[in-house]
């Protein structure tokens, strides 16, 4: 994968509530929304005004039904009939990284909680879809496994274990968001730090990055638990809270030249793109406290891409 061979995270982690301030985490908050998609419309990562409203209607529902303190619209997933919405919340638990729950939402924009997989489940999707990655159709319920046609599922007999359910194209949904959100989830490097209670946090001493290192691939890291030695080094540091080398950066993602990075002419704002995952697109405006990411595509990766460059 883009970011590390480690298998992304199936659950998440997170972080006590008494001691935590929503950080920003590479997608784009609720509140900000129309904002953050203005300043990647060249890519062409746009939505009509009836999905604008209906998304945010759709957010602030379940927002205000789950007590998030901050909700994010991670981005659009194309599929041949219809299309899924997908946004998260942060959830609380007992460690340093915060928890996503991501949700998905069709044409109604009803959000509803995305699988939570196993990793045998996991395993079994990446194996069905391997052999040949068909397009999404847009339909939750969809089978991935069809019954061979004409025949009848055999009888279940008496004593037996029971059968696995069987996955549907929802369950895969689930497995591409934490594929694609594990490789990409970009955020400014020191934009976030670990306070004293080793929980991370916004970064109070960050004011965005200058407009020449705001270019450097190695200002940028993914907002995930690390997974190189040397991060997880500085994470088990008992003086971290003075460091912001503890998240992963984008110069250590295989292939190398996996980022496309593009400062406007005015240097305004600087965006980066995956060419590992074409769909998803991090921006910053240096001297500010603003970034952001978002993924509009159709969930496939490019597995050729190591051959390209």
């Amino acid at each position: 994968s883009l970011g590390s061979s480690a298998r992304p995270p199936l659950q998440a982690r997170s972080v006590p509530p008494a001691l935590r301030a929503a950080p920003t985490t590479g997608a784009m908050e609720f509140f900000d929304l129309e904002q953050g998609l203005k300043n990647i419309a060249s890519a062409g990562s746009v939505l009509n005004c009836q999905e604008m409203t209906g998304i945010q209607a759709g957010l602030s529902l379940l927002k205000s039904k789950e007590k998030y303190p901050q909700i994010y619209f991670w981005g659009k997933i194309l599929g041949q009939q219809l299309d899924y919405y997908i946004a998260y919340g942060l959830r609380d638990t007992d460690f340093e990284f915060p928890s996503k729950d991501f949700y998905y939402a069709s044409e109604d924009f009803e959000f509803k909680a995305l699988p939570r997989l196993t990793e045998e489940s996991a395993d079994r999707i990446i194996e069905l879809v391997s052999e040949k990655e068909r397009p999404f159709t847009g339909r939750p319920e969809e089978p991935l496994e069809p019954p061979p046609e004409g025949e009848e599922p055999p009888a279940e007999e008496e004593g037996a274990p029971p059968k696995p359910p069987s996955l549907m194209e929802v369950d895969r949904l689930a497995q591409v968001v934490q594929e694609i959100d594990f490789d990409t989830a970009v955020v400014p490097k020191g934009a976030h730090s670990l306070n004293e209670a080793h929980v991370v946090v916004p970064s109070s001493d960050f004011r965005g990055l200058g407009l020449t290192e705001a270019t450097a691939i190695s200002k940028y890291a993914h907002f995930r638990p690390p997974t190189s030695v040397a991060c997880l080094r500085a994470l088990a540091r008992s003086d971290v809270q003075f460091y912001a080398n503890f998240l992963d950066t984008l110069e250590s993602d295989l292939p190398k030249g996996s980022w496309a990075v593009r400062q406007d002419p005015s240097a305004a704002l600087v965006t980066l793109r995956s060419l590992s995952w074409p769909g998803y697109i991090a921006y910053h405006v240096p001297l500010t406290t603003k970034f952001g990411g978002v993924y509009f595509g159709y969930g496939q990766k490019n597995k050729d891409l190591p051959f390209l460059l």
